[in-house]
């Protein structure tokens, strides 16, 4: 029995919200849990406010912007952090127990365009403390080879690695790459490890462990290499008319997931928990500034 799983390409579902929020969706169901611990996954652009302040719990709500983002996504939250999130960079909220927190874009004729990523937490890190990490472009690393450019936005790959990876909650690898015409990329998947492999634009073709995926540009296959695997699984991208992908990673989780809005436990007796802390204002609040910016012209 092959140790090295592969799903069938899953294209994104269309998501549109008001007039201002476009997205490609992608669930976990979707994968037959081969993305774990990734929980959801939006594509989007963003051109106007969308999301008023809302609560997490349980997972870590991933922004990673896109360098061709033509304007800054601006982070407010309870525990006081508030800020752009620039073309280029990456901010991790952990949640943990609980954080209320808007991401909205701001400035003259904004136009966002970024993942935001669900990334389980484990069920001995759901009631940690809420923290955030936040990685400027500049912090980014990137790996080079001819026509080949891959930012490693979290931990690593081909020996580059991202610093800021040491203050995840969990590992994790988040690769934003690039491949010319005829170009290939390699990268290992180490056992016990999931990944969601995306072909944002121009199709991929995965090779690994004597299998083939051919993946249509804006589609998704998920990987899974079984824990009991005594080596890693070089999983090799190929692009035969250029392709723009991201890869997502994780060690997989394997725990119950129940699943509520915003919230991601292992029970549901743990979920409405959650909910109630949050109703007694456990979570805590934004302060102001978040509303006053949402109401300026843009």
């Amino acid at each position: 029995m092959t140790q090295l799983k592969i799903s069938a390409p899953v294209h994104g579902q269309p998501l549109t919200i008001g007039s201002g929020f476009q997205a490609q969706h992608f669930g976990e169901q979707m994968f037959a849990g081969l993305i774990d611990p990734v929980v959801m996954v939006d594509h989007f652009h963003m051109t106007a406010t969308t999301f008023e302040p809302h609560p997490h719990a349980g997972i870590s709500a991933v922004t990673y912007m896109f360098e061709d983002a033509a304007s800054p996504h601006v982070n407010y939250d309870s525990m006081g952090n508030q800020g752009p999130i620039v073309p280029g960079a990456l901010h991790w909220l952990a949640a943990g127990r609980g954080a209320v927190h808007t991401e909205q874009p701001e400035g003259v004729n904004p136009h966002v365009h970024a993942l935001q990523i669900f990334v389980n937490l484990p069920a001995s890190k759901k009631m940690q403390a809420p923290f955030a990490v936040h990685a400027e472009p500049a912090d980014i690393p990137e790996y080079h080879a001819p026509g080949v450019r891959v930012r490693v936005a979290a931990g690593s790959s081909n020996g580059i690695q991202a610093a800021h990876t040491a203050a995840l909650p969990e590992a994790f690898t988040l690769l934003d790459g690039f491949l010319d015409p005829g170009q290939h990329f390699a990268h290992v998947l180490e056992p016990g490890w999931n990944a969601m492999l995306y072909a944002i634009s121009g199709p991929l073709q995965l090779q690994a462990a004597g299998q083939t995926a051919d993946i249509p540009a804006g589609s998704a296959v998920g990987i899974g290499l079984d824990a009991t695997a005594v080596q890693g699984a070089e999983l090799q991208l190929h692009a035969a008319t250029g392709s723009h992908f991201v890869l997502l990673s994780g060690p997989a989780l394997n725990e119950p997931l129940v699943k509520h809005g915003p919230f991601v436990m292992n029970s549901a007796d743990e979920i409405n928990d959650r909910i109630r802390a949050y109703q007694r204002g456990e979570f805590g609040q934004l302060n102001d500034d978040w509303l006053h910016n949402s109401r300026q012209p843009a």
